[in-house]
């Protein structure tokens, strides 16, 4: 099981490397440019009142509504990015291409084998998220002569840490799908389904009246991107909410794959026929 451990790593180094660095020119570049334009934000609050940016979560109200906004409200969206390629590409993707039929071949139970695959995807995240923290934080520091604020560079390297159960229930999900569906296609399309609408409808959801009822159906509810919560860091029960939907996906995912033909690629209710 450890080598299996070790082995899925290996799989996800190159991934792990390129997405934090590539990521980590997010805030970098954010955080780093802000002294040199923080005078002329006024002119951009006036624009923040239109819905197209209530919408997207994104607020210019000082340093800690501008880094709120641009850092903390985007990069876990785009994390979440790699949460679906990889969930969906865990076993789906094995499966298409391949390599899945292999190691269902090992002996060892397929729930070992889920719970592998959910442990690497869950490290690789994490430390994605360590490297664009340390280079957020880094940046910060760098800034905080000429910039005043209450944010320090721990508050931001901890808020940015604190995405990993937003992400790890979206990487959840789509492995759940990937188990469930008959294809990595149908599952990646499900799957990005989910956060597009989680995103938008929980930004929505403050806006209009009548998303207020659903709002809790939305992931992204549970992620504050907010000078607030920069500050005070996430509320306890949502981050709990988190886990528990990524626990309830990680489940599903076990239970459907323990059923699962392998490169029959069908959906659940037809796997039963085709195997006779």
């Amino acid at each position: 099981m450890l080598r299996l451990l070790l082995q899925e790593l290996r799989f996800r180094i190159n991934g792990i490397i390129g997405w934090g660095l590539g990521l980590s020119f997010f805030p970098v570049v954010y955080i780093g440019m802000y002294p040199s334009f923080a005078e002329q934000m006024a002119i951009f609050e006036d624009l923040m009142d239109l819905a197209i940016y209530q919408a997207m979560g994104i607020s210019m109200a000082g340093f800690e509504g501008f880094i709120a906004s641009t850092v903390t409200n985007l990069v876990p969206v785009i994390l979440c990015i790699y949460a679906v390629i990889n969930g969906t590409g865990t076993l789906a993707g094995e499966e298409d291409d391949g390599r899945l039929e292999l190691i269902v071949s090992l002996p060892i139970p397929r729930w070992q084998i889920v719970a592998v695959k959910t442990v690497a995807l869950g490290i690789a995240l994490f430390i994605i998220l360590a490297i664009v923290g340390a280079g957020a934080a880094i940046t910060m520091e760098m800034i905080t002569i000429s910039v005043e604020t209450r944010v320090t560079s721990l508050d931001v390297f901890l808020s940015l840490l604190a995405a990993w159960p937003l992400a790890m229930a979206v990487g959840m999900i789509s492995l759940f799908l990937g188990a469930f569906s008959p294809n990595r296609r149908i599952a990646s399309t499900i799957a990005t389904v989910v956060v597009l609408v989680s995103y938008l409808g929980s930004n929505l959801s403050g806006m209009i009246s009548s998303l207020e009822k659903i709002e809790k159906l939305f992931l992204f509810h549970y992620y504050e991107s907010t000078a607030q919560a920069l500050e005070l860091g996430q509320q306890t029960d949502n981050m709990i909410a988190l886990l528990v939907i990524s626990l309830v996906a990680f489940g599903l995912a076990l239970a459907f794959f323990q059923r699962r033909n392998i490169t029959v690629g069908a959906w659940p209710w037809q796997r039963g026929v085709i195997s006779k």
